[in-house]
């Protein structure tokens, strides 16, 4: 556990080279495009109504309480600020999904040999695309009622002190867990065995998504994380979860489909 950290940190720095390969360039530009179109219309209706939103929350409280209304504008604007990262979050993850699923696929043909489909055709890429969609609604189901109780313990005196804490691990893990997801996805292991498998390493789950969480930080370099990130945490699935949990694609083959 000790040496999770680093195996983390160590996944990005090999992901590197492989983003820039010949052979996954294809599968990297088109989620790089979504990227500069929703970053440009996130931009612009932040601007466009970013004002309006906080006059609009504002509006809500009564004037007896008229004395915190600083306190409570830097909560609604934080409330909003996040929502409207998440929602442009969101739109990229869906959009972008069905070629991270690929980009996941050639990372781990490329390094293991495995091959999932020898040819891309039609139904191939209707089914791949399906399941990543289908994957997206469980992650958006499995973050809004935590992030909303998340929220809400941040209103309570005395527990709202390591509410900013609680959320820093949350925002790593929902990132860990967004991008370790294709890899795991492709190799047939269902949503509820994939976090149970992510939750016996914490230690390397929360240091993954710090490290995507800091790249998010960095202007320019914010739209390269995410292939970046599905290539590290496809490297992870390799070395890390593949070899400790043996191939659960094969393993579903062996049984009756079910896990």
């Amino acid at each position: 556990m000790i040496t999770h950290p680093f195996k983390a940190a160590g996944a990005f720095l090999r992901a590197f080279p492989l983003v820039l390969s010949k052979e996954l360039r294809l599968f990297i530009l088109a989620p790089l495009l979504a990227n500069f179109i929703l970053v440009g219309l996130l931009y612009m209706v932040a601007f466009s109504y970013f004002q309006t939103l906080m006059d609009s929350a504002m509006g809500y409280l009564p004037e007896w309480i008229s004395f915190l209304n600083w306190l409570f504008y830097l909560i609604f604007a934080a409330i909003i600020s996040v929502l409207l990262f998440y929602s442009f979050s969101v739109g990229v993850n869906i959009l972008a999904a069905p070629f991270m699923a690929f980009l996941a696929e050639k990372v781990e043909e490329k390094e293991t040999g495995k091959v999932f489909d020898e040819s891309l055709n039609t139904s191939v890429i209707m089914a791949i695309i399906g399941r990543s969609l289908q994957r997206e609604c469980q992650k958006i189901l499995y973050f809004l009622p935590r992030f909303i109780l998340l929220l809400l313990l941040s209103f309570i005196p005395l527990v709202n002190v390591i509410t900013p804490v609680l959320l820093l691990l949350f925002s790593a893990w929902m990132l860990s867990l967004q991008y370790m997801d294709y890899a795991f996805d492709n190799n047939k292991v269902k949503f509820h065995d994939m976090r149970m498998a992510l939750r016996s390493k914490p230690l390397l789950c929360w240091t993954f998504g710090a490290i995507v969480m800091v790249g998010l930080t960095i202007p320019f370099f914010n739209l390269f994380v995410m292939p970046i990130a599905v290539v590290a945490a496809t490297l992870l699935w390799i070395s890390v979860f593949r070899s400790e949990h043996g191939d659960f694609s094969a393993l579903l083959d062996r049984t009756d489909g079910t896990f």
